[in-house]
């Protein structure tokens, strides 16, 4: 068995775009905790490979890797959850699909687990 990767569809909550897009800002700039997160996220088994948004009031189109083992309802949890996208404001509605690997022929990007 090997990691998974989902592709996950974001549409923001009414009202919450502005306020999730200053918390990304914030969350990105330098000394603002991003490479800690993204590093508390590979140690726990997700990895984001792509954000796509499409406009500043969604939608957002992503692409997330997850280690061997993690179910699609973890993933969800996790998505949803204080270490997802959602900053603690609960901006995103978060549409989880996994990627049938095998009909695409490969991975969508190089496995990181």
């Amino acid at each position: 068995m090997a990691s998974k990767f989902f592709h996950v569809h974001h549409e923001f909550r009414a009202g919450k775009a502005a306020q999730w897009w200053q918390a990304a800002q914030t969350a990105m700039a330098p000394g603002g905790g991003w490479d800690e997160a993204v590093a508390k996220n590979l140690e726990a088994g997700f990895y984001n490979h792509s954000f796509c948004p499409v406009g500043p009031e969604g939608p957002a189109f992503c692409i997330w890797e997850v280690r061997e083992g993690i179910t699609a309802e973890q993933f969800q949890e996790f998505i949803d959850g204080p270490m997802g996208v959602n900053f603690g404001l609960d901006a995103w509605m978060n549409i989880c699909r996994e990627i049938n690997v095998d009909l695409a022929g490969n991975p969508p990007y190089p496995r990181k687990f």
